[in-house]
């Protein structure tokens, strides 16, 4: 084993050194990108060559140059967030080659056919993946003024959130943010904690977000565990050429209750503020990025308090032959209350009670949970060009997440690290082919009073996959992941996951995909061993979990109406096996509810999804909306699964008049068929508007909007009550420094 690592360390070193070496090319393609409106440079614009792996970015002028470039005929894609992507086919570089390409770039409020990463674990058109995607760019969070990243997906197409618990076509339920089958990703990395996988929508800065994309479906033969419902990659901001700083200010009261009675706190003024700031600037090859944000709030419940801080640094450094080295690291600490559920109903034969022993959704059951945690989430990418047709990236991460307490408990807590490894090597063996394979490695080290000691988990995977351009209208993607994992003095897992995925460009407006896959994920530490109880609730181990797999499928269509905007529908089936699901554990009786993890022998989700995009009236109005249908089924008991609504819906209308904007954002969630605790409870469908008016002036814009503007009362989970309306006023823009 020791022989083998050295070798693949002399390996992973050789290809790197022969990379920084191998740099004296002298061809090379040279262009400008520009505003075809009205001239203006564009910097930090995407160049890339196709059927290669070379590309470039935009300088402040909106140069750009191309290295390494053996003489021919290529076609070249320009693109740019807030403009159409430009194709120019038949451009020559070698001998009597234009000294400067000139490429202008259309602005559009709604971009149909972005760059997207995720699916394929490369660049390529949302339209030519096998998968659904979903991007939700920088501007729509920003149109948004969304506080948390959580907030901004509740409006992506099929996902929605049970309290922090994200799912997409209802994967991952209700876990109490304990092992979500989503698979969280920062720049590609896995930011999944190693004690309780769960997620921290916080830990982020929401200033260094370009763009997030939500891929729909199994995603472990290409992830591994975690990826068993989807992946959501968020994509960080690279340094801009020229100096910027960046600034959102906001500031919101809660309103009153719409029951009267519900007044918790008469002589205080509940509200929010939010403060982050950003900076960015490349000197010479170097690029830097720093942020920073603080967010507290009195809740509008009482123990719904909280401040959080964080701050990131991102450093980018460009070598001349295209080799790129990013370090990244971010920083949380959070303070808040924990409201676990709402104050029971109580019951007395006299009817002078005082009104705090009546029912009340805004006073907790259990009084002074508080909860102190703070997070570190650091990576190291190396991306080095061995020739325009082979690229070798490898990077290294560490997540650390440290509770200081847990609701009653304090004392005794140590950090949860996990580090990370991987070696992803793709080569271009014939204009047809897109070969990608890679090698990846995680050693999770886990001690706390929760979970019965000290725990260590090995993960190992290789994952090989080869996209087929089988005309110029077909492309075939296959592959497959094989991963090993290791608790130590527990169980040993192997699982292979394969997947295939077709995509027919019909026409030039229609085009159909088709995808099949295997999806996997390993019980977490937490899941087999976490012990704690709160209140009324007891969570019990169980060390004899077994890992749960899918099988996922998926057809559908996007249909493009030009500049108007997009069509696009899918029907999708997961079929389940050992499925885990939270659940009372019956076995267990006395003053508390006792719940531990357990497996269902079968479980199914199906369904379809249908959305839209509109660009009209010379795009002063733009209109998204989107209908889900979720068919689940435990197939033990002949029973919907719990905490997934038949239905969800949105729509998102937006009327611009020069620099004035007003959005509305309207979900809607149907009733939960099934709940797993307070069975008897009444559930009520969720319908949540939230109001937007923007006005820009220049590089700074002022909002003022409404959330939950009906003040309308939903729970998602039992006794917890959906956030009160609420209103802010926020002001947010970029200075040129």
């Amino acid at each position: 084993m020791k022989c083998w690592n050295r070798t693949a360390s002399n390996l992973g070193l050789l290809f790197v050194l022969l990379a920084l070496c191998g740099s004296g090319r002298s061809t090379e393609l040279r262009g400008r990108v520009v505003d075809a409106k009205t001239g203006a440079p564009l910097p930090g614009a995407n160049v890339e060559l196709l059927g290669t792996l070379l590309g470039a970015g935009t300088d402040l002028q909106g140069r750009f140059r191309v290295l390494g470039v053996a003489p021919g005929r290529y076609r070249l894609r320009v693109s740019m967030i807030g403009y159409a992507a430009r194709v120019l086919p038949g451009v020559w570089v070698g001998r009597d080659s234009p000294d400067t390409l000139l490429v202008e770039l259309v602005p559009v409020p709604i971009e149909l056919n972005p760059v997207v990463v995720t699916a394929d674990r490369r660049n390529q058109r949302l339209r030519a993946s096998p998968n659904s995607i979903a991007v939700l760019p920088a501007a729509e969070i920003e149109s948004r003024n969304s506080l948390r990243l959580d907030e901004a997906l509740e409006m992506v197409p099929g996902v929605y959130f049970m309290k922090d618990d994200i799912n997409i076509r209802g994967s991952t339920g209700y876990r109490a943010n304990s092992a979500n089958r989503v698979l969280l990703l920062v720049d590609g990395i896995p930011v999944m904690t190693s004690d309780i996988g769960g997620i921290s929508w916080d830990m982020l800065p929401l200033l260094d977000i370009e763009r997030v994309e939500v891929v729909k479906g199994a995603g472990s033969a290409l992830y591994g565990s975690y990826a068993l419902g989807g992946v959501v990659n968020v994509i960080t901001k690279q340094p801009q050429p020229q100096g910027r700083f960046q600034f959102r200010l906001t500031g919101g009261i809660f309103d009153e209750p719409s029951e009267k009675v519900w007044v918790w706190a008469p002589d205080r003024t509940l509200g929010y503020a939010r403060t982050e700031l950003a900076y960015s600037k490349q000197f010479g090859r170097l690029g830097v990025r720093l942020s920073a944000s603080r967010f507290a709030s009195t809740g509008d419940r009482k123990d719904g308090d909280f401040e959080k801080w964080n701050a990131s640094g991102s450093f980018r450094y460009r070598w001349p032959g295209g080799a790129v080295l990013n370090a990244y690291a971010a920083w949380l600490h959070e303070n808040s209350g924990v409201f676990v559920q709402w104050r029971a109903p109580f019951i007395a034969d006299s009817t002078d009670a005082s009104p705090s022993q009546l029912f009340h959704p805004l006073l907790p059951d259990e009084e002074g949970n508080r909860l102190r945690l703070s997070w570190l989430n650091t990576y190291l990418k190396l991306s080095v060009p061995l020739s325009a047709r082979s690229l070798l990236r490898w990077r290294v991460s560490l997540l650390r997440s440290m509770l200081g307490n847990q609701f009653q408990v304090a004392g005794d807590f140590f950090p949860a690290n996990g580090l990370g490894g991987e070696v992803q090597w793709d080569w271009l063996p014939h204009a047809r082919h897109y070969l990608s394979t890679g090698l990846e490695f995680k050693l999770n080290l886990v001690k706390g009073v929760f979970f019965g000691g000290e725990h260590t988990e090995y993960a190992l995977a290789w994952f090989l996959q080869d996209e087929w351009r089988v005309t110029s209208s077909l492309k075939f993607t296959a592959g497959f992941r094989f991963d090993r994992h290791e608790l130590v003095g527990g169980p040993v897992n192997y699982q292979f996951n394969p997947r295939a995925g077709l995509n027919f460009q019909l026409s030039e407006s229609l085009t159909l995909r088709a995808s099949s896959g295997r999806g996997f994920r390993v019980p977490t530490v937490a899941e087999r061993t976490i012990h704690f109880d709160t209140g009324n609730f007891v969570v019990l181990p169980n060390p004899n979990l077994q890992p749960e797999r899918s099988w996922s499928h998926e057809v559908g269509a996007r249909l493009s109406l030009g500049r108007l905007g997009y069509l696009d529908a899918a029907v999708f089936q997961n079929d389940f096996d050992r499925f885990i699901e939270a659940k009372p554990d019956l076995s267990q009786t006395g003053a508390q509810i006792a719940v531990s993890f357990q497996n269902v022998a079968r479980a199914q989700i199906r369904g379809f999804e249908a959305g839209l995009a509109l660009n009209l009236w010379r795009r002063r109005f733009s209109l998204s909306a989107s209908v889900t249908h979720l068919s689940t089924e435990d197939l033990e008991l002949r029973l919907p699964l719990s905490y997934r609504p038949r239905w969800l819906a949105q729509v998102n209308p937006t009327l611009r008049l020069g620099p004035l904007e007003l959005r509305a954002d309207y979900r809607f969630a149907s009733r939960l068929p099934r709940v797993e605790i307070y069975t008897l409870d009444q559930r009520v469908a969720q319908h949540e508007l939230n109001l937007r008016l923007r006005y820009r002036f220049k590089t700074v814009a002022l909002v003022v909007g409404s959330n939950n503007a009906l003040n309308y009362n939903y729970t998602q989970v039992e006794r917890n009550l959906g956030e009160i309306r609420s209103f802010f006023v926020a002001l947010q823009g970029h200075l040129g420094l």
